[in-house]
C-alpha cells in the first residue's frame, strides 16, 4: 500500500510541477510577447510543459 501511496503522490507532483511551468509559459506569452489571453492557451501551455515534463523525465542521457 506505500508504494501505491507513494506512485500517486509522484504522479500527482508532475502534474503540479506541469501546472507550474505551464503558469510560466503563459505569463510569458501573454505578457512580453502581446499573445491574446484564452483559456485555449491555458490548455495549450499545460499540455506543452506535460509534454516537456515527459521528455525530460524519460530522457536516454
Amino acid at each position: 500500500m506505500s508504494n501505491l501511496v507513494g506512485e500517486i503522490l509522484l504522479r500527482l507532483a508532475k502534474a503540479l510541477a506541469a501546472l507550474v511551468v505551464g503558469i510560466f509559459l503563459w505569463v510569458v506569452l501573454v505578457g512580453p510577447l502581446g499573445v491574446a489571453a484564452s483559456p485555449e492557451l491555458a490548455l495549450l501551455c499545460w499540455l506543452a510543459s506535460a509534454a516537456f515534463i515527459l521528455l525530460v523525465e524519460s530522457s536516454p542521457i
